[in-house]
């Protein structure tokens, strides 16, 4: 079983960088059963923006994290492998932030 949080959030950046449709396919297909269940990777599935993107991921984390796993160390993982991917979106939303601020500077 793939990271349900993790696959949404890579079909919502290739959507982003507009990947080919075929690329993002089988991430597509393998999460359909999970998007019924779950409105939150839905919704980041669906996500075209950054900061809407980490919002959405959020979501997902948090929902995950409210799971009982008990002592299931693959669950562990899926939790810090979500994380990660937040952490570094979150970065990219950053560097962004300050490209964007660096840009105003110039423009003046």
């Amino acid at each position: 079983m793939a990271c349900h949080e993790l696959s949404a959030l890579r079909v919502a950046i290739g959507e982003l960088l507009e990947k080919e449709a075929h690329d993002l396919a089988h991430e597509r297909e393998e999460l359909a059963p999970a998007l019924e269940a779950r409105p939150e990777l839905k919704a980041l599935l669906e996500e075209r923006t950054l900061p809407g993107m980490r919002r959405r991921l959020e979501a997902a984390l948090a929902h995950l994290e409210a799971q009982d796993p008990g002592d299931d160390p693959y669950h562990r993982g899926l939790i810090l492998a979500t994380e990660s991917a937040l952490l570094r979106l979150k970065g990219l939303e950053g560097e962004l932030e300050r490209f964007f601020q660096d840009l105003d500077l110039l423009h003046e």
